[in-house]
């Protein structure tokens, strides 16, 4: 008489557990969706597009916004905005802001960089406000150039370029200070560099806070690195991802000490060691 009552039981814990099982597969699928993806990066549904040829932006404050541009995009004047367009070139720089320029706003653009003939390829190089856009078939997504930068809510994936590349999803390369890369999505599907690269070769960098993306892959996740001669690496910090394990690991930190405060793992939502 006591078995059916076990067996009883045992059902009832499986069932219990399935429903808990769906449960949290939903809430994962949610928290997938809310991170940047094809939804809700680039041109906005209701904008309407206006062929273009290359654009350059040489007078302060213009905005730019509904052009299907075929071709690059130079930035050489302050203040200058660029929004709900879709920019397609196998250029070196898709998008470029001049050394210096200041204020500049990319917003909810599709920059897609063909995936050959791009050897080296930067979807946006420069400094200033890059949000919301969807960057692909690049060898870099966003390289920084300067200071005073934020990334937010981008949606940076199928890195793709032709040459020997090594891909990038964000890279900054010295010389550069107060960025702040706040809820990207960036994806590397390759096993070598990195989602965010963070190095001194051409100067020193400080103060760079990488808080609450979704990186994945590459070699390592994320690089943190003092190792070239271009100055010191200070006042960066990891806090708040989740990430998904590069080949040889979450992170590579060379010669500097990034505050690195609950990271986790995408897949088991355990601790992301920075080793």
């Amino acid at each position: 008489m006591r078995q059916p009552i076990l067996v009883q039981a045992l059902l009832l814990l499986a069932v219990a557990s399935l429903e808990a099982g769906g449960v949290a597969a939903r809430a994962a699928e949610r928290d997938r969706s809310e991170w940047p993806n094809e939804t809700n990066t680039g041109v906005r549904p209701d904008a309407k597009l206006t062929p273009s040829g290359d654009v350059v932006a040489d007078q302060a404050g213009a905005t730019f916004s509904g052009l299907d541009i075929a071709g690059r995009v130079y930035i050489k004047a302050p203040n200058v905005t660029l929004t709900d367009s879709r920019v397609t070139s196998a250029s070196f720089y898709i998008v470029r802001i001049e050394p210096g320029v200041t204020g500049t706003v990319i917003r909810n653009c599709e920059i897609n960089g063909v995936g050959s003939g791009n050897d080296g390829s930067y979807g946006i190089v420069g400094q200033g406000t890059f949000v919301g856009n969807n960057i692909y078939n690049v060898e870099n997504g966003i390289g920084v150039s300067g200071s005073d930068t934020l990334i937010k809510d981008n949606y940076i994936h199928d890195l793709l370029a032709s040459g020997s590349p090594h891909y990038d999803g964000i890279s900054i390369d010295g010389g550069n200070s107060n960025v702040v890369i706040r809820h990207n999505t960036v994806i590397n599907a390759h096993t070598q560099t990195s989602a965010v690269m963070i190095d001194n070769y051409f100067g020193p960098i400080s103060n760079i806070e990488v808080d609450g993306n979704l990186l994945i892959g590459g070699g390592y996740t994320v690089y943190s690195s003092a190792q070239f001669n271009g100055g010191t690496v200070d006042g960066v910090s990891f806090t708040n991802n989740r990430m998904g394990r590069g080949k040889w690991g979450y992170s590579s930190i060379v010669k500097n000490v990034p505050v690195w405060r609950e990271n986790v793992d995408d897949a088991t939502g355990r601790r992301a060691g920075p080793r």
